[in-house]
């Protein structure tokens, strides 16, 4: 059914290199290496930053896969018209850490952050086709015929909230203090937890006013992507930051700091677990199609909801204009039932696709899941199809491949265990005979370690589990026991959701997330993965990056299943209908909320 309402749903995928073959692809990875890049980075037609609001239909997903998205055009007479008033939104919680988008990928923060510290840094994913890289802070760049130098131009207008000017110092501080951390006489704060992202910089030089230049420590020509995920916000305005450093403050927060970012709101009043308030701001130096300010709305009002329930109510009776994200806050099927039932057609939805529901194992600590056989044995007995209605939701897909579901899979996805096509009874047939040529015919104790957040989805596991002989121990714990314990390889086994990241660079993230890094979720030590990876981060043409992915990624969840795919989750998040020109990616959506083209029509 089509859907008229005034948000659109940008494109987003993985990586560059899956898109590289798609026909809306990033595609500064097809420009030669020495050219200059001053227009988004896209073989079709330029998409501006700011262009007009769409109206798309809602992308619609089932466990048989089916995928569908169409964009309509409205036109307005007056662009006057979007100009002007409040925008109240549920949030999740509190923005933790300090609102430092350095510390967390926390929804509770990025949900206000986009608002208050922009959508990007030097680079932006393009509003209308997130598949490519906008011009942000940098209006072009250029990069050497090695591949190890990049010069970026600066703009010269744009401006922190307390009126100073962005300056090369700014980047260059925000970039160190990200890849390297800082350590002065009380200690040392950490780098980013995205520093492995960009991990290849090396140093960064000041050539003029401005003019930065980025030199890494291997070749990349995918650098403006990398930098172009929305996650890699700039909150810390070097001279505000000068200032604690030189009072040996080094481990300093935003909020610390007063909240000065260089966004399209400005931070305006915060009151901790109740509201936080942001207003437009006036020096914002974006401009729209007809080269009008924005952002549009007056103030936005982040209202502090916890409890679903309470959210579902100051929804239905007007108090909110929209939902917040996050879980424990998406809806489920009954819950968007009740929703249409008491509002009918004065709601819309937003479905985005929220990441894989999934199983990590920990092979650095001794039992049988050091086994591959034991591990790919669990992996052809659970029951994925159950998973969408009892721990999901209702909404999700089973999906053989890390990404969104596309078109292009066949040539850019590799589908991770074969046997998924294959019926439940002869999945669970081999691996039964799996498991008692292991050893293991009599059953195990195996550790799972589990946000009670996510609860539903352990006991998930518990039931499928048991039927295998395998005991699985379920150890509930907060998020914040649950990043040390992970992080110290306290866990046999631990599951939760991975986003699908929307940095199109070639699984910096991901790869974290399978690595000996401290954010894994999936431990081990294989040579083979660190070796795909330092060739997947030298090749320097779409077609041979596109050859190792797949290689890496069939070697991760085929070959060794370190970790179990079982089913990605669609996240749906309501909006009244009078909410316009909202963009929101149909991947890791929390991370890419940006509100400077929403404009309220009659209510």
């Amino acid at each position: 059914m089509r859907s008229h309402f005034g948000f659109y749903f940008a494109p987003v995928l993985l990586a560059c290199v899956l898109s590289a073959l798609n026909t809306l692809t990033c595609s500064s990875t097809l420009i030669p290496l020495e050219e200059h890049s001053s227009e988004p980075t896209s073989n079709n037609t330029a998409s501006l930053p700011v262009t007009s609001p769409t109206i798309a239909q809602t992308i619609t997903h089932s466990s048989s896969r089916q995928h569908s998205q169409q964009v309509f055009q409205k036109k307005f007479n007056d662009p006057d018209e979007r100009r002007g008033g409040i925008l109240t939104l549920a949030n999740r919680s509190d923005p933790p850490g300090g609102f430092d988008p350095m510390r967390t990928s926390s929804i509770g923060l990025h949900h206000v952050a986009g608002a208050l510290f922009g959508p990007g840094n030097l680079v932006m994913r393009c509003r209308e086709n997130m598949y490519m890289v906008c011009p942000y802070l940098a209006t072009s760049w250029r990069v050497s015929p090695d591949g190890r130098e990049w010069t970026f131009t600066l703009r010269s207008e744009a401006r922190w909230h307390d009126g100073k000017p962005v300056t090369a110092g700014d980047i260059k501080s925000w970039l160190e203090f990200s890849r390297f951390g800082q350590e002065l006489g009380n200690g040392k704060r950490a780098p980013a937890y995205y520093s492995g992202e960009i991990g290849s910089i090396e140093k960064v030089t000041i050539l003029d006013s401005n003019q930065i230049q980025i030199s890494l420590n291997t070749r990349e020509r995918f650098l403006p992507e990398v930098l172009a995920n929305p996650r890699l916000k700039i909150a810390h305005p070097s001279h505000l930051l000068q200032a604690a450093f030189d009072q040996d403050q080094s481990n300093v927060s935003p909020l610390a700091l007063g909240l000065v970012g260089a966004g399209a709101f400005r931070f305006e009043k915060y009151v901790r677990s109740s509201q936080i308030i942001v207003k437009r701001f006036d020096q914002y130096f974006e401009r729209d199609h007809t080269n009008r300010a924005i952002p549009y709305l007056d103030e936005i009002h982040y209202v502090i909801m916890k409890d679903n329930a309470a959210m579902d109510a100051a929804f239905r009776t007007g108090r909110l204009d929209g939902g917040a994200r996050g879980l424990g806050h998406y809806l489920t099927e009954e819950r968007k039932r009740g929703y249409l039932q008491s509002l009918g057609d004065k709601v819309t939805f937003a479905e985005i696709e929220g990441g894989m529901f999934r199983l990590a194992f920990n092979t650095l600590t001794p039992g049988p899941w050091s086994d591959p056989n034991v591990r790919r044995a669990i992996a052809l007995w659970i029951d994925k199809d159950a998973a969408i209605p009892s721990v999901l939701g209702g909404f999700g897909w089973t999906s053989p491949e890390l990404g969104p579901e596309n078109k292009y899979k066949d040539k850019r996805f590799v589908v991770w265990p074969s046997f998924d096509n294959v019926p439940l009874l002869e999945r669970r047939s081999t691996a039964k005979k799996l498991i008692k040529e292991a050893g293991y015919e009599d059953g195990f104790t195996m550790g799972h370690l589990c946000r009670a957040r996510h609860s539903q989805g352990c006991e998930f596991l518990n039931d499928q589990l048991r039927g295998l002989g395998i005991d699985l121990v379920l150890r509930l714990v907060d998020t914040a026991t649950w990043n040390q314990k992970r992080v110290s390889l306290d866990f046999d086994t631990q599951q939760g959701r991975l986003s699908v990241l929307p940095i199109p660079e070639g699984t910096e993230g991901v790869y974290g997330r399978f690595s000996r890094s401290p954010d894994a979720y999936a431990k081990h030590e294989d040579q083979k993965v660190d070796e795909l990876y330092r060739l997947l981060r030298l090749a320097t043409t779409p077609e041979r990056r596109i050859g190792i992915w797949r290689q890496l990624q069939k070697y991760l969840f085929v070959d060794q299943t370190y970790i179990v795919p079982i089913a990605e989750a669609i996240y749906v998040v309501p909006y009244r209908t009078y909410v316009n020109g909202l963009v929101i990616p149909p991947e890791d959506g929390h991370t890419h909320t940006d509100f400077a083209t929403v404009w309220l029509a009659n209510r």
